[in-house]
């Protein structure tokens, strides 16, 4: 069978010759969603065409630019060919499709739409604005899409399988600190705190006069302790200073919100590989 014809006409392709889209920006797919299409595809074949583009490097190879879970079904159900529509297509296609795809299913979770909207504006030079041009998104959106992967990896993980976080994960944003933000997190995770909760402890935090975001109530004033002013952390401090190499910083500090403990942190910091293997031997006891 002659594959090449003119594109736009519904042609068989032979699975065998067709690759995934290199720029997909889904990483997993769920087996339950992808188990339903195959039963039904099973039952009903390939109702809707999947989109290609002839590779550029290899003859006879097509690269997916739409209907990847349709190509994994027909794989899944050991097809020999599949329907599909040859397209002409650049990169920067192929990469707006895949994503344009993804985002009307709603398939992608918040950190890889975020690395999508990122792999899109470095690889062509756009603008934030461009790429949500591109993928018929709000700029605010892709802005503030693309603010996450400043978030620590702890916490891009979690939404990454939590997606219902988002919104606390944009409300930690208004934190500069990561450890503090990773406090806060734990928080989040131990917690349930709700968004709204959540953002009162971070105005406090970011107000220690007690300004509030919310006209109708004051946060109470956040507080920090260190050894300096917190009698019940001097002895601790200095045992564990007394244990370290010299020329080592010790640093232990807490917050409050009023009376709620809001964060504890103790860091230990060092210049030389040797201190570090030194001060690990120490905290691994």
């Amino acid at each position: 069978m002659n594959h090449e014809k003119v594109s736009g006409e519904v042609v068989q392709i032979p699975l065998e010759k067709i690759i995934p889209n290199r720029f997909q920006p889904r990483k997993t797919i769920e087996k339950e969603s992808l188990q339903e299409l195959i039963d039904s595809i099973s039952t009903h074949g390939v109702l809707q065409p999947i989109v290609v583009r002839r590779d550029p490097k290899k003859v006879g190879i097509y690269e997916i630019m739409m209907g990847e879970r349709r190509f994994r079904s027909c794989e899944a159900l050991k097809l020999q060919t599949i329907p599909a529509i040859i397209t002409e297509a650049n990169d920067q296609r192929m990469m707006e499709c895949a994503l344009i795809e993804n985002t009307h299913r709603k398939d992608l979770n918040p950190i890889e739409r975020a690395q999508a909207y990122q792999l899109l504006s470095d690889t062509f030079h756009l603008t934030q604005e461009e790429v949500a041009k591109r993928v018929g998104a709000d700029r605010t959106t892709v802005s503030h899409f693309i603010r996450l992967l400043g978030l620590p990896q702890e916490i891009q993980d979690d939404i990454s399988r939590h997606p219902h976080l988002l919104g606390h994960a944009k409300a930690i944003l208004a934190v500069p600190d990561s450890t503090r933000r990773l406090a806060l997190w734990q928080r989040v995770r131990n917690e349930d705190l709700s968004v709204r909760h959540l953002r009162i402890i971070i105005d406090a935090y970011m107000h220690p006069r007690g300004i509030s975001i919310s006209p109708q109530s004051r946060a109470p004033q956040y507080r920090e302790f260190h050894p300096g002013n917190a009698p019940e952390l001097r002895e601790p401090y200095e045992r564990l200073f007394r244990k370290m190499p010299p020329n080592v910083e010790v640093r232990i500090t807490y917050g409050q919100v009023g009376e709620q403990f809001l964060f504890g942190s103790v860091s230990v910091s060092c210049h030389n590989k040797e201190d570090f293997l030194r001060i690990l031997k120490i905290i691994s006891g």
